[in-house]
């Protein structure tokens, strides 16, 4: 058979398209299974494919004795394919009714149409059972870990609380939010075409294959759940008797530094975290600053103390209550003459503690409270904790450093106050307050969390005077007798301080405290409590040292420490015996927060930086404050001639004082002393060393 030429080429063209063709094929085959082969699979595995992800259990927080204050358990979620619900809008206001949600909004998320939705996630179990009775299609359900606290509001201001996502959000559940986490780890898993889940890549003994998960570490605290019960117990029915905006207190150990309880009212439920914003719930043991009123003077005569420039039983003119500085006047809440130093913090005398501070000098007053922590914070690690306000020394002035001195001018967080006391009633050592006690993994091993090194601010000599001054507040005619424990000695210090609105002190807004140790003998507890504007009533020691009384009577008994000093007898058995005697009864002395109301402390401006350093101011000061500071009187045969001052101008009155030994007092309330020397006491001659003489000044008739 002859092939003829046009079949030649019909072959010929056949095989070149043929060839072509496998040609073709060869290239488009090499680029899927070669150069592009990666990205075709990686994106073929994008649509059967599922990465899920395997949260880890989120370790517990527990306080120091091991009791479960936060912990984590499996609860269902609810979940569904929209895709396959006949009816989004039956199935929306279905679903809402059962789980009290918004129709509205769940419809617009089940109409989106995609193969999957939350419907809502950790219910309960009711919630499921309601779900379940619906019969809808396309509903599943998942376990997921939720955060439940047991015990519900106690230490809730603390511990926060965790979000959704299980991260933490407020509070330690914040702060340790990667101890407590964990490390997760994802698995793959298979779904067809309505992207329904068909596999997962599990192993051979049900667990999913890949890097393990690590469950999150234990935290244990070093509060205490049941000093922490009392502690809000006792805040909340005080905040609830004054009719308190809020109320904070703080259990400490001075020994160790350790936190035993810290509470804040209002609170919330953390299981309820939406009711922390509706209640303004926060921990306003370091989030809130205040002015510390009088409680400051704590830290002023210590540092007084310890520097050597006065001891307890030196005497200051307080001039009846009232002291002027310029066009300035600073008052006592009572009039008193000459106090001691001890006498001064027992009655908590503005005027007094300004005079010490003065003969302390405001570099050295800075310094200590810089020494004591105030204007930095704590470093204790919780989160939102604030550093307070003290300015520079240099912008002080001589107005602002009386300020300071009781407690204006400053603002301080109670979590420092109680910390700064605790350092007197630890010997004069300084410890960073510590809430977190050790961290405890999932294989057992204990971390600790590095905190500052302890540091001594004062001597141990100091810190034995101060206490014993401190003990004087709670005896009779302190300012703080209710908080006066029987068979225990207790130190502390009143505070009454006025807040500030519109840049002006408010007479209408007032924070009450006290903070206090017990025993005062050996310390076992130090302890702040705070009111913030109280109503029908603002003296600390009648509103915060009640609280005090209440949180420390039971702390001790349930620490089970022994009683200090002799508990008195049942039914007034020896006023009995005095009176069969025939003897009367000694009359009651009246404490010195017992008025029904307290003047202001002072008329002074709160921001006087432009005042700067008056060298005419400074002149008034010396002339009000006099030579003061003396020692009491020592032995009766010491003696010295009290000058004639009458007819002498106060600047020769001062040089005679001086030349001759003897104190020199202004017989004006408010401290002016003008003109010349009218009259004097005692008269011109011998007396005792540490003589006191008041000299009235004025104008010749």
């Amino acid at each position: 058979m002859l092939i003829t030429r046009w079949t030649r080429v019909r072959v010929g063209v056949c095989g070149a398209v043929l060839a072509c063709l496998f040609i073709g094929v060869a290239k488009r085959a090499y680029t899927l299974q070669v150069r592009d082969a990666d990205r075709l699979r990686g994106m073929a595995e994008e649509q059967y494919l599922r990465e899920i992800e395997l949260p880890p259990r989120r370790g517990r927080i527990l306080d120091r004795n091991g009791a479960e204050l936060a912990s984590t358990a499996d609860v269902d979620s609810i979940y569904c394919n929209p895709r396959q619900l006949p009816d989004v809008r039956d199935a929306a206001r279905r679903l809402a009714r059962a789980l009290g949600l918004d129709r509205a909004e769940l419809e617009k998320k089940l109409g989106q149409r995609r193969y999957f939705a939350w419907v809502k996630r950790k219910v309960t179990p009711d919630e499921v059972a309601a779900v379940k009775t619906l019969g809808l299609p396309g509903i599943a359900f998942a376990r997921e870990p939720r955060r439940f606290y047991p015990n519900r509001t106690l230490a809730a201001t603390i511990m926060g609380h965790a979000g959704s996502e299980g991260n933490g959000l407020e509070g330690i559940e914040l702060a340790l939010d990667r101890q407590l986490r964990g490390t997760s780890t994802s698995v793959q898993g298979m779904r067809d075409a309505l992207g329904r889940d068909i596999a997962l890549d599990v192993s051979t003994d049900g667990s999913a294959d890949g890097p393990p998960t690590t469950a999150g570490s234990d935290v244990v605290l070093t509060i205490d759940r049941y000093l922490t019960f009392i502690t809000e117990r006792a805040l909340a029915a005080g905040a609830a008797e004054h009719r308190a905006k809020a109320a904070i207190a703080i259990v400490m150990d001075p020994r160790t530094g350790e936190l035993l309880a810290m509470a804040s009212v209002p609170s919330y439920n953390p299981n309820d975290p939406q009711s922390a914003a509706d209640a303004g719930a926060r921990n306003r043991a370091i989030t809130d600053a205040f002015e510390p009123g009088s409680t400051m003077k704590t830290f002023t005569i210590t540092a007084a103390l310890d520097a050597g420039v006065v001891k307890a039983d030196d005497r200051f003119d307080c001039l009846m209550g009232r002291m002027m500085v310029g066009k300035y006047s600073i008052h006592d809440t009572h009039p008193h003459g000459v106090l001691t130093v001890a006498e001064v913090f027992k009655f908590s005398s503005n005027i007094g503690a300004t005079k010490i501070a003065r003969k302390l000098g405001r570099d050295e007053l800075a310094e200590a409270l810089a020494r004591f922590g105030f204007g930095k914070q704590t470093g204790v690690g919780l989160p939102g904790e604030r550093a307070g306000v003290v300015r520079p020394v240099a912008k002080w002035g001589d107005i602002g450093f009386a300020n300071v001195s009781f407690g204006q001018g400053l603002t301080v967080t109670p979590l420092q106050m109680v910390a700064g006391v605790s350092a007197i009633a630890g010997g004069g050592i300084y410890r960073q307050p510590r809430i977190v006690a050790r961290i405890v993994q999932a294989d057992g091993t204990v971390e600790t969390l590095p905190g500052a090194a302890e540091r001594r601010v004062m001597s141990p000599a100091t810190a034995r005077t101060m206490l014993s001054i401190m003990r004087g507040v709670t005896e009779q005619g302190g300012t703080a007798k209710q908080a006066a424990i029987e068979g225990y000695s207790v130190g502390g210090k009143t505070g009454t301080a006025q807040k500030v609105a519109n840049g002006h002190y408010d007479a209408s807004k007032w924070v009450s405290s006290f903070v206090g140790v017990v025993p005062a003998e050996d310390p076992r507890l130090a302890i702040m409590v705070i009111v913030d504007e109280p109503q029908g009533g603002h003296l600390g020691g009648a509103v915060a040292a009640p609280i005090f009384k209440e949180i420390a009577e039971q702390s001790l008994r349930y620490l089970h420490v022994p009683p200090t000093a002799p508990i008195a007898a049942k039914g007034g058995a020896k006023a009995g015996a005095a009176a069969a005697k025939g003897g009367a009864a000694p009359a009651p002395v009246a404490d010195a927060d017992d008025g029904a109301n307290e003047a202001p402390a002072t008329d002074m401006p709160l921001d006087e930086d432009a005042l700067g350093d008056d060298p005419a101011l400074a002149e008034k000061w010396d002339e009000v404050a006099g030579a003061e500071g003396g020692r009491a009187e020592r032995a009766a045969a010491e003696r010295v001639i009290v000058p004639d001052f009458v007819g002498l101008s106060l600047g020769q009155a001062i040089h005679a004082a001086r030349r001759s030994g003897v104190e020199l007092a202004f017989d004006d309330p408010e401290g002016r002393a003008t003109g010349v020397a009218l009259r004097q006491r005692p008269a011109p001659g011998p007396a005792p060393r540490g003589v006191v003489c008041r000299v009235a000044f004025g104008r010749k008739e």
